[in-house]
């Protein structure tokens, strides 16, 4: 039976994919399917991790997706036109297959089919997660203390007042995370910043500074 764990925001779009993927697996290849919720146990089981990703998610540290199987297909669900840099992944979300969530249902599937033979290969076993050589992206502490402004919704002149920092450095320190995490307008760095606070991560310095730690 493929275990298979869905993490979606979009509840629409999430059963449409359980339906894509009964009929791949199940109705195709004859294997009993298993729907499950993104929890770090049902993680380390599941054969296939479809999970939605805010801007800039994919390129953070992701401590629930650190122990699933190295055969393990990762589906990673976004939207809008900018699709993450796939060579610059935390080793958590190596080999994932990026799905733009408006993508045709021909080029849906098509992905899905060809990511999993891929995960299958014997190359794929052999894979070893060291966090300690991971590259996962992080917010400077100055940046941590300028975001925390943003996501309370300050504007540039209160942030450097606050921080006793030039308007000028604020926007510069602005502009550095969003290039950082790929991130092209303020919607984006909020839905990023609302995902950063929620994040699992010991210690969550961004939330510990929202918290006023």
């Amino acid at each position: 039976m493929l275990q298979i764990v869905m993490s979606d925001k979009n509840t629409t779009y999430q059963k449409g994919m359980e339906i894509l993927l009964e009929n791949i697996f199940l109705h195709e290849e004859g294997k009993l399917v298993e729907f499950l919720t993104l929890t770090e146990a049902n993680v380390a089981i599941a054969d296939i991790i479809v999970k939605y990703f805010e801007p800039g998610e994919s390129y953070l540290c992701n401590p629930i997706l650190r122990n699933r199987k190295a055969t393990s297909l990762l589906i990673g669900i976004y939207q809008g036109t900018n699709k993450p840099h796939i060579g610059e992944m935390p080793l958590c979300v190596n080999n994932m297959v990026f799905i733009n969530r408006t993508e045709s249902l021909s080029k849906t599937r098509a992905l899905i089919v060809r990511g999993w033979e891929n995960s299958t290969k014997t190359a794929y076993k052999n894979i070893r997660r060291n966090c300690q050589s991971c590259l996962h992206r992080t917010l400077s502490p100055q940046q941590v203390k300028v975001a925390a402004h943003f996501y309370r919704g300050f504007n540039t002149e209160k942030i450097a007042s606050d921080l006793q920092l030039n308007v000028k450095t604020v926007c510069a320190h602005k502009r550095m995370i969003m290039t950082k995490f790929n991130l092209y307008s303020d919607c984006e760095l909020l839905h990023f910043l609302n995902g950063l606070k929620n994040q699992m991560l010991t210690p969550n310095s961004f939330s510990e500074c929202l918290a006023g730690k």
